[in-house]
Parts: structure tokens; sequence; C-alpha cells
């Protein structure tokens, strides 16, 4: 796959800005040109030939302060530099991936007329850019800001450049969240890991070591690899609302979907068993007897195989969970009961994860987990 800003490509296209004297823009409409990416809505001809890719955030345009512009034109990518004065916009186009686009792409189209822009005007939330001899009229509509937080990324591949791939079966075992605050929460299968990131501008993305858990995964598992490509990464973009982060070298790409995010609310969960790190494990006899509710007011309904109560909890985007406040009936229930070990486990609610339908609530001070099914 060639990509936006991989290792080869930027550095081609930084050593080519760095020689086209590039100058911050001055101009009474920069706030309005740039930090926006600019979707192609169409190419009007002025014989009358009209031009509307049917997927426009495939076309884009986009503007920076010191003059450089980045473009995405269906399957490839340029960078290249600007000059706006008076309206009158002049684009020259540098670095230029290749790839053959699929039948009835309008790559080149769209490349031939940025390259020929000449005259800039807004119209309402548009941008329009006139051709040079009078040719015809590109316009454009700004588009709806990706973000690489606040979500939590699923793998789908990763696409090595020795043409190795590596497919992750299931996606929702292979995923990744970045944090407002610069950290990150990984799941690598049967693992999970914490590290840190960092972006620029440019769509650099900086991956420190990622710390994870040991566990043994099944035969078959990518999570080694995918914790080893992501503290590779290079650079990031997205395209057809996925995510795309290269890794060093230009050696691989792995490619993300939005993971439709489970919920801890709408469901009775059922204890299937308590794990714990020394070994122990608590397996009830009757699952439906060992539930928690979780409410949309912060409120848990617990039933612990004859005891009812009710509690608190709270929770953070980094997953963290905590249970409090749980007021449960004294009854004495039947020898073999799980209840005290499944309170004092709820007790201990350090964070939680979702996998394969599943509620994984781990515990604190890394002591073990809690598994969990829907009702």
């Amino acid at each position: 796959m060639k990509a936006f800003r991989n290792t080869a490509f930027l550095t081609a296209s930084v050593a080519w800005m760095g020689a086209s004297c590039m100058v911050p823009v001055s101009l009474d409409e920069k706030d309005a040109l740039v930090g926006t990416v600019w979707e192609l809505q169409q190419i009007q001809m002025n014989d009358g030939a009209l031009f509307a890719p049917t997927s426009p955030q495939n076309y884009t345009v986009e503007f920076t302060e010191v003059g450089e512009v980045f473009i995405q034109a269906d399957c490839n990518r340029a960078a290249g530099a600007f000059n706006l004065v008076d309206g009158r916009i002049t684009i020259t186009l540098g670095p230029t991936t290749t790839a053959a686009c699929p039948e009835g792409s309008l790559d080149t189209r769209f490349l031939q007329s940025i390259a020929n822009a000449n005259m800039l005007f807004f119209q309402g939330d548009d941008m329009f850019i006139d051709l040079a001899y009078g040719s015809g009229t590109m316009q454009f509509s700004p588009a709806e800001t990706v973000s690489l937080t606040g979500r939590v990324w699923e793998l789908q591949d990763i696409q090595f450049n020795d043409g190795k791939l590596l497919v992750a079966e299931p996606p929702e075992n292979y995923t990744v969240e970045f944090m407002d605050d610069g950290s990150m929460a990984v799941q690598a299968d049967c693992n999970r890991g914490r590290g840190s990131f960092t972006t620029s501008a440019e769509g650099r993305l900086g991956i420190a070591p990622i710390a994870t858990t040991l566990a043994a995964c099944p035969e078959g598992s990518i999570g080694g690899e995918f914790t080893q490509a992501l503290s590779n990464a290079n650079s990031y973009f997205f395209q057809d609302d996925q995510l795309f982060v290269e890794m060093l070298f230009d050696s691989g790409t792995l490619r993300f979907k939005e993971a439709v995010a489970p919920s801890l609310m709408g469901s009775v969960w059922k204890l299937q068993q308590i794990q714990m790190n020394d070994g122990s494990q608590t397996v009830p006899s009757n699952p439906d007897n060992y539930t928690i509710e979780f409410m949309d007011d912060g409120s848990v309904a617990v039933q612990a195989d004859c005891n009812r109560g009710r509690g608190s909890f709270a929770t953070a985007t980094d997953n963290r969970l905590t249970i409090t406040g749980v007021a449960i009936t004294r009854m004495a229930c039947p020898e073999g009961s799980s209840d005290t070990a499944f309170l004092r486990g709820l007790d201990s609610a350090n964070s939680y994860f979702f996998r394969d339908g599943q509620l994984i609530i781990e515990l604190m001070y890394d002591s073990g987990s809690m598994i969990f099914s829907a009702h």
C-alpha cells in the first residue's frame, strides 16, 4: 500500500520543501484556508464537463501556515508548496506517488487541476479554486474532523512491505486506544498493555515501548507482532474512515477500523469465573446467581448467590473502574457458595475491557480477573 506520509515519501517531501523556500503565508483569509482538510465536491469545466467524486473524502487538500500543501488524490498522495497573494494562488506539486488507482478514479484530473490553480475564493463554508485560462472551477467543502483520540481502534491487518500479511482474527482482540493525555491502552489478544505516544501536525506518530502482561496466548495469536509493529510506528493518516499507521523504514502498514464500542450498561453480567494470578480459580456452580448490572445513573445492582445489594461505580477514559459502597443483605448462603469471593472481587475492581463478547474486570495489584458473560 502506498501511503501519504510513509518514511520515504515524507523524507522526500521534507527535502523538496526545504529547497522550495517555504515562507509563512500572509493573507486576510488565512484563518479560513489553513487548519482544515478540504474535500473535493466537484470540478466544473467551462466546456460543460462535470467531474464529481463518488467518495469526496478520497480527494483532499490541506494547506499549512508555512506554505505547504498536502494532497490525497484517491490512492495517491502528493506534497507541494503554494503561494497566495490577493486571492491569486499558485500550487507547485512536489513528490507524488504513482499507484494505479481503480477504474473511474479522478486522481489524474484532480492533480492536474490542482496544478492549474489560479484564483481562490470562499462562498459560505465552501472553498472554490478557479483554474488557469478560465478553464473551470474546483469546489471543496470542509471535511469532518477525524480524531486519533476518543475512540477504540480495532486492528484489521498488518501488511509488511516484504509481502507478509497478518490478519487480526478476531479484530476486537487487537485494539489500541489513544488518550488525550498522551497515554494509550493496548489489547494484544490475551495480553493488555499501556504506553505513551506523541503526534505532530505533519502526521508523525511516535509510540514509546509498550509494557504488557505476559500471558501465553493461544496458537495463531499475533499479539507479539502487533505490539512490535505499534512500537515501530512512524506516521499515520485516515482514509475511508479507517486509520493507517505506517511503520519505520517503510517496513509496513497497520490498518484499523473504529470499534463499535460495547457498553457496561444495558446488560446483566453473569460471573463465569474468577482467575487469580496465584493460580487459584473460583467457578460458580450457577452463574445466574452471581450477577452485576451497571445503571446509567452510576449505580450497580448485585446478586451474590442468596444475597442482593446495591452500590455505585465510576469509570474513566482509560477504562479504569471502581465499584464502591455495595450494601448487601446478610443471609447465610448454602455451603460451597462463592458469594464472599465474588464480593471481594468486585470491591477490588481496577479496570475493565471486553473480549469475545465477555466483560473482563481486572483486579487491583494485578492480582487476577473476573470474567462475565451478558445475560
